[in-house]
């Protein structure tokens, strides 16, 4: 798409100001971000968000061969958003032994499994003795597969939960065998909206400078944003150039930094949130939006990922065109956005993520976890 056409699908003028800015590579502000939230032009938005994903990644777009792993259901944090939480004593509250990982692991559905995704709850009975144990037991037995694991304030929580620092507990799990950290848990840091949300989490600021320690450690963080329940524009403008911030930094000090963006759809059902406030689904072209303002606010951020577990997979497709150059992975066996009562499937093969991005007209990569390099397309 050249700068003629580009503007050929731009209808809202005050939009043509931002399609400058996006081919010149000048950064977006803060009143440029609300206005990419109110411009009623969804298609001129998407088209420039979509010039801006073709620059960085072409007609590429990537996924991985992953698997979810949900440790423990055990959390004290208490999100408000949550349905998957069981509190201390709950005959439904599990835990993981590292023999149960292992056996979960060796099922047929995860061969060829090259991602191990691993978040889950604030469990007071966990430290970081017991993550070495489940790191090096699944490093023993599945040697090549990427564990990726904790939220932020999962580190945050398990460190303290230690007696150690954040520094101590993150050099002990790259010794186990972490590799990165997917990034969830930064829901909306605007402390207000926090408080309604996830009284039970720490603050906002907490994610950051968590995320910050991560990053001097040189391991790759993604970041996440929650959207669709009663935050407002700003909030999520203010939240997207706070993450922009900390890249910036990291980037400045030599440091690999955030690898992916994804912005989490609220999911309304089975929880307290849903049912204390009139909220209802994100729509797709709530969710078309949130990819493109990503994708144009973070432009120090590579990958823009189009989660289909929340979204569907046909959403997904289309969110390709509208700034997501990635469609997350397999996601097998995931349980946290399906306790909620997500009908997306429990996970897609390989052959069927190929299939969504090269029927969406794209050139589907499957990337190693561990950096871009081509496994097959």
């Amino acid at each position: 798409m050249d700068a003629l056409t580009l503007r050929q699908h731009i209808q809202d003028q005050r939009l043509l100001t931002l399609a400058d800015k996006v081919e010149l590579g000048r950064r977006f502000s803060f009143d440029d971000g609300l206005l990419l939230y109110e411009t009623p032009d969804l298609t001129g938005l998407g088209a420039i968000a979509h010039w801006a994903r073709r620059r960085l990644h072409g007609n590429k777009a990537y996924f991985t061969h992953g698997r979810r792993m949900s440790y423990t259901n055990v959390c004290l944090a208490g999100c408000q958003f949550c349905a998957f939480r069981a509190e201390l004593g709950d005959p439904k509250g599990y835990v993981l032994s590292p023999g149960d990982a292992i056996a979960e692991l060796k099922k047929p559905q995860n061969e060829g499994v090259t991602e191990l995704h691993i978040t889950a709850g604030h469990n007071p009975q966990l430290d970081i003795e017991y993550f070495e144990q489940l790191f090096r037991a699944i490093k023993g037995h599945f040697p090549y597969i990427h564990i990726k694991a904790f939220t932020m304030l999962e580190i945050d929580f398990y460190a303290k939960n230690s007696n150690i620092l954040i520094e101590e507990f993150l050099d002990r799990c790259q010794a186990a065998g972490l590799a990165s950290c997917p990034g969830g848990g930064a829901e909306i840091f605007d402390s207000d909206v926090r408080k309604q949300i996830c009284s039970g989490k720490q603050n906002g600021q907490t994610w950051l400078n968590t995320a910050r320690t991560c990053h001097q450690k040189d391991i790759s963080t993604n970041c996440t944003m929650l959207y669709g329940h009663i935050e407002k524009a700003s909030h999520r403008v203010d939240h997207l150039l706070r993450l922009r911030q900390l890249q910036d930094d990291s980037l400045a000090s030599g440091h690999k930094g955030f690898h992916a963006f994804i912005p989490l759809a609220y999911q309304v059902g089975k929880n307290e949130l849903g049912r204390n406030y009139n909220i209802h689904e994100t729509t797709g072209a709530r969710d078309l939006r949130e990819i493109a303002v990503a994708r144009l606010l973070l432009d120090n951020v590579p990958h823009i990922k189009a989660y289909w577990v929340m979204i569907t997979p046909g959403l997904a497709q289309i969110a390709l065109s509208y700034g997501a150059d990635d469609l997350d992975g397999t996601a097998i066996d995931e349980q946290i956005a399906r306790s909620t009562g997500t009908k997306t499937s429990r996970g897609l093969s390989v052959s069927q993520m190929s299939k969504l991005i090269s029927d969406a007209g794209f050139v589907a990569v499957e990337r190693n976890p561990s950096d871009l390099e081509l496994i097959r397309k």
